[in-house]
């Protein structure tokens, strides 16, 4: 699944209401954070160890850069108004891979971390990292299952039971899910069906 985990961090940062330290996080990453880049074009790593560190917006975020390999890189735009101007002015002048519309951003091809530095100065942009694959690590069950005894169910004879699945997608061609009209489902984007995966995981 490719998606910034820094920006996706950002996001629910901002819907959970902490302005001030999502403020800050982006603040920061527009300064230098550019998927392990610091202000300078320097690559570095590791993490802050004291508050002045913190405060310093060339303070470590990402992983080194290949800096002469092109790479997927997110650009989030600082509002709607700023993409929809992106979108009618420069769209055809970039290799544009993906459209984020929920977070007026764009997924775009670029040749080295340079060129992406050179976008995350921009007036009109929030941040840009790079976009990478993120994996899960294990397998987990969540504690609540054992609380409301889900696995006490009654397989056979159970009615009236609604289970509620959140996932990027429902695959109706596969031959595990059921593929009928008691199916439903919701997308919060607005647009587009709700059984497509939006996310590109499959």
């Amino acid at each position: 699944m490719y998606f910034g985990h820094t920006a996706i961090s950002t996001l629910c940062l901002l819907n959970f209401g902490s302005f001030a330290f999502a403020d800050k996080l982006l603040r920061n990453r527009k300064l230098g954070d550019v998927g392990g880049l610091s202000g300078n074009g320097t690559p570095r790593n590791g993490l802050p160890g004291n508050k002045d560190e913190e405060d310093d917006p060339r303070r470590p975020g990402g992983p080194n850069l290949d800096f002469g390999q092109e790479a997927d890189y997110i650009v989030v735009f600082k509002d709607e108004s700023s993409h929809s101007s992106f979108s009618q002015n420069e769209m055809a002048t970039v290799n544009s891979v993906r459209h984020l519309s929920f977070m007026n951003g764009e997924v775009i091809k670029l040749p080295n971390a340079q060129a992406a530095q050179q976008w995350a100065e921009r007036d009109d942009v929030l941040f840009v990292e790079k976009d990478q694959e993120v994996r899960k690590l294990a397998e987990e069950v969540p504690y609540g299952i054992n609380l409301v005894e889900a696995l006490n169910i009654d397989y056979v004879a159970g009615s009236g039971v609604k289970a509620c699945i959140i996932d990027t997608g429902y695959g109706r061609g596969h031959p595990d899910l059921p593929n009928n009209n008691l199916i439903t489902g919701f997308n919060p984007y607005g647009s587009g069906e709700w059984f497509v995966d939006g996310d590109g995981h499959g």
